[in-house]
């Protein structure tokens, strides 16, 4: 958090599945130094409670847990309350305390689930199941939920005098809660960092390491997530050689840009491969999918050509800085696509989810120039500067190099390729 922003004094969230004692440590953070306000003993954790549910519902646990996230949206909180009482137990002073008789993770994850949950719930979903009004209700209770402790957890710090929020831990990748968290507006302004589960450890340790060695470092350069490997336009020469029978010749910055957002403008799909790739699980305008957001057929049409995935899934907004407050309802920027916020404008139908929200992803022009110039383009063109955004890979991880994006492109359906 120091890294991301000049911030001397915060409250600090982080919460996870589980770490060497803790899941969850709240503490304030002023002027480097800790003070832990509460802490919360493993095996009481909301990211194991939230994985458990994961399973149950049919989904792979430690990797399905945003489709139960987008899944949530279309059922009812019903057994939120059932969940509150038996299983995710709130108590004084910030804490909680989870039923491992009933929601036992370990077991989950050898698809075993208790009797008692079982008898609460009804038996498991296979991963091929149907998904009923049971399963859909539970996953917006499990959700609701996990939304109420969340604001629980953070109570003992409420009375401290300090508007600055940062969250980290796996926890910290339910949009859907961040979003609720800031609609209630404790706090004038909250950061997730751009990769907050296990991965931005790497990012974390490196950055304690230089702290205590007292090397200095240029945090700028870690304030964006393009952290990435970039190709030069030999590297990507070569390699379209390589594979394209006529490889096209280079364009210049405005061509490139132009003729990009006009593609877009008339209903193309674009796969887009722009500099240093991103670091984090979401595709943030360096390898991504493209596609123009007023048209909600182009959801079904994804779909059918790359995504191949539950219709439930929404697909995600990237807007610029300047004009997100006229598409969404949010007072802060959300540069690595881990805020909901609610959408308040009807020309975006393709990235507006069943309840009227969207994982919204705000670019400026510092962290990334050429996405943020296409999207201002497009928004010129249009008048509505936003773009559908989802990344650029098929039932796969996200694409890294050329030869990758070349391979994926020539296995998709999708009309043209900028790189």
């Amino acid at each position: 958090a120091e890294a991301m922003q000049n911030w001397g004094e915060f409250v600090s969230l982080s919460f996870d599945g589980g770490g060497e004692t803790y899941s969850t440590v709240l503490c304030i953070v002023k002027n480097g130094n800790r003070k832990i306000l509460t802490r919360h003993k493993w095996p009481n954790s909301l990211g194991h409670f939230y994985s458990t549910f994961t399973g149950f519902l049919g989904f792979k646990m430690l990797e399905g847990e945003y489709k139960m996230m987008g899944l949530a949206p279309y059922g009812k909180a019903k057994y939120k309350q059932l969940i509150l009482d038996k299983i995710l137990i709130l108590k004084s002073n910030g804490k909680y305390e989870l039923n491992t008789k009933i929601c036992d993770y370990h077991a989950a994850l050898n698809g075993k689930f208790s009797s008692k949950m079982i008898k609460l719930f009804g038996p498991p979903r296979d991963k091929n199941g149907k998904l009923s009004k049971l399963h859909t209700d539970l996953s917006t209770s499990v959700q609701v939920a996990f939304e109420e402790a969340l604001m629980h957890i953070l109570k003992p710090a409420l009375n401290k005098n300090i508007n600055k929020l940062v969250i980290s831990g796996g926890c910290a990748l339910n949009v859907t809660a961040n979003g609720k968290l800031i609609e209630k507006n404790l706090f004038d302004e909250i950061i997730i960092p751009p990769a907050p589960h296990d991965a931005g450890c790497a990012i974390g340790a490196a950055l304690c390491s230089m702290k205590k060695r007292k090397i200095k470092f240029n945090s700028r350069n870690i304030r964006n997530p393009y952290l990435g490997r970039n190709f030069t336009n030999k590297e990507i020469s070569f390699t379209l050689s390589k594979n394209l029978r006529n490889p096209p010749g280079p364009e210049t910055e405005q061509d490139l840009i132009l003729k990009t957002a006009n593609f877009l403008s008339k209903g193309k799909l674009i796969a887009w491969f722009q500099g240093r790739s991103e670091f984090g699980p979401r595709a943030l305008g360096a390898r991504s999918f493209l596609a123009d957001p007023r048209d909600d057929n182009i959801r079904e049409i994804i779909n059918q050509k790359i995504k191949k995935r539950e219709l439930f899934r929404p697909f995600a907004p990237s807007t610029i800085k300047e004009f997100s407050k006229k598409f969404f309802n949010l007072n802060q920027s959300s540069p690595y696509m881990n805020i909901v916020a609610t959408v308040i404008n009807e020309n975006v139908p393709a990235v507006t989810h069943i309840d009227g929200t969207a994982r919204i992803h705000t670019v400026d022009k510092e962290s990334h120039f050429r996405y943020y110039s296409l999207i201002k383009t497009f928004g010129d063109l249009t008048g509505v500067h936003c773009l559908l955004n989802t990344s650029f890979n098929i039932q796969e991880p996200i694409i890294y190099t050329p030869l990758e994006a070349i391979n994926t492109f020539k296995n998709s359906d999708v009309d043209l390729l900028v790189i």
